[in-house]
């Protein structure tokens, strides 16, 4: 809701949730939590219909989960950067910190007093880590 908001106001693209299937490459397709399209993607400037675009998120978020093995989210991260999405973040609601990625072997993870921003991928989005987790029980 946090990024929507954002990109709603300064009509930046799209935020796309869970159902977002993104083709990254042939025969590879990526669900990611969340993520980033900016309008730039869209085809002729036009929000597109069907239900896989053929694009790079220009961030790409996961929240992760018990069930999320190093292999699968390291797979997810290779494939990202590869396909040209410029911004990941990990999301960890148990430890309620964020991982930054902003390239496959370049990351730092935020905790709550930190400012989690959208770097080239989304300029001038900034959150306070702590507010991303405050509805959390």
């Amino acid at each position: 809701r946090l990024l929507g908001n954002f990109v709603r106001r300064h009509k930046l693209g799209a935020i796309l949730g869970a159902d977002g299937s993104l083709k990254l490459a042939p025969r590879l397709v990526r669900i990611p939590d969340v993520c980033f399209i900016s309008k730039e993607k869209f085809p002729r400037g036009k929000y597109p219909r069907k239900p896989i675009w053929a694009v790079a998120p220009d961030l790409a978020v996961e929240v992760l989960s018990k069930g999320n093995t190093k292999k699968e989210m390291s797979d997810k991260l290779r494939d990202y950067f590869k396909a040209g999405t410029r911004l990941v973040w990990y999301v960890d609601p148990q430890r309620q910190t964020v991982r930054v990625f902003t390239d496959i072997r370049k990351s730092q993870v935020l905790a709550a007093n930190d400012t989690l921003d959208g770097g080239y991928a989304l300029p001038g989005f900034t959150l306070r880590v702590r507010d991303l987790f405050a509805d959390l029980p």
